[in-house]
């Protein structure tokens, strides 16, 4: 019989800052520890705590890793799962992750990471643009999707 790996299943909530200019805000992970994730472009955004809502959830990363309040633009948010794999990792247990992105608007706030140690630097990129960055898993799958919603919905008018 084979030994199987411990296994768990974390939830990351994720705000996607969109802008009436088609761009969309990023932020650079910072982990050292984790050469599969350092220097990678991302969505902002953490795991749900329990007893938080997504929305709650969304509401407190964007906080703490922006320190920006954020407005829902569109009602379903953007749903995916990755599995990574402990060894790919270094890690001891294999994860499924997943991914619940909401599409906000910040108005006029700027992201501001210099309290987050997990952010090196963010910017705000056209779509063209992320898809030549070196992101994590799913980023670019995010922001195709996001991409047809903005456009199906006319949300890009909605933006400040």
């Amino acid at each position: 019989m084979t030994k199987k790996s411990p296994s768990k299943i974390v939830v990351g909530v994720l705000g996607l800052p969109l802008r009436k200019d088609k761009k969309f805000f990023l932020t650079r992970r910072h982990a050292p520890g984790r050469p599969a994730w350092h220097n990678k472009w991302q969505v902002a955004g953490g795991e749900l705590e329990f007893r938080e809502t997504p929305e709650e959830t969304l509401s407190r990363e964007m906080m703490e890793e922006l320190q920006v309040t954020v407005n829902i633009i569109h009602p379903q948010p953007i749903v995916k799962t990755q599995i990574w794999f402990g060894h790919e990792l270094d890690q001891k247990e294999d994860t499924q992750l997943i991914l619940i992105t909401y599409l906000v608007d910040i108005k006029t706030q700027q992201p501001n990471f210099s309290k987050d140690e997990e952010t090196t630097e963010g910017n705000w990129f056209t779509f063209d643009e992320i898809l030549k960055l070196d992101s994590l898993p799913l980023t670019d799958e995010i922001i195709k999707e996001a991409q047809k919603i903005c456009n199906k919905y006319a949300l890009w008018r909605m933006l400040y």
